[in-house]
């Protein structure tokens, strides 16, 4: 079952036969998947993710690779992203987005300590259960502050209205980043 799809390929429910268990399948598209930067990317997205354990964090399994065509398996979560929660609900009540705004933060804290920034938070990546547990996603242009990056110096990357000051002047990105948006 079709989930979503984006800029960089389309996400899909599936049924992980090995393990019998339903997982996210993240299907590059294939102009992308001929990229080898975008492709360092996903390869970073999965090393980044894989630290961190935390209950708000989607957790990230693994990266592969059928011929031209290239992959994530990431845990699937029932439910819809924040962005489809309040275009469907209206205005969230106090209580509710206290909440969902105090579970991304201990999600990012987490992140934050093993000193990886997610640099893309937006509504669309955090996904809400249908226990009304928030779990922050797609890592995709995470960045170590422990190690060198795949982006370039002075290159703006991100999605525009959530971007940090910092991010639209291509300057670097920290845990504030993360904060603002």
């Amino acid at each position: 079952e079709e989930l979503g799809s984006g800029g960089m390929g389309q996400v899909f429910r599936a049924f992980d036969k090995e393990v019998g268990e339903e997982i996210a399948l993240k299907v590059l598209h294939p102009e992308t998947a001929l990229d080898e930067r975008t492709v360092e990317r996903f390869r970073n997205e999965i090393k980044l993710a894989r630290r961190i354990s935390h209950r708000n964090v989607c957790r990230m399994h693994e990266l592969h690779q059928e011929g031209k065509q290239l992959f994530l398996t990431m845990e699937y979560v029932s439910g819809q992203d924040l962005k489809r929660l309040v275009r469907q609900a209206g205005a969230l009540s106090t209580g509710k987005a206290l909440s969902i705004a105090r579970q991304v933060a201990e999600g990012l804290a987490e992140a934050h300590s093993l000193g990886v920034i997610h640099r893309d938070l937006k509504p669309q990546n955090i996904m809400i259960d249908k226990e009304g547990q928030a779990k922050v996603m797609d890592f995709g242009i995470a960045r170590s502050l422990r190690a060198a990056g795949v982006t370039a110096e002075g290159m703006i990357i991100g999605t525009p209205e959530y971007m940090a000051p910092e991010q639209v002047e291509g300057k670097e990105a920290d845990q504030r980043t993360d904060i603002y948006a």
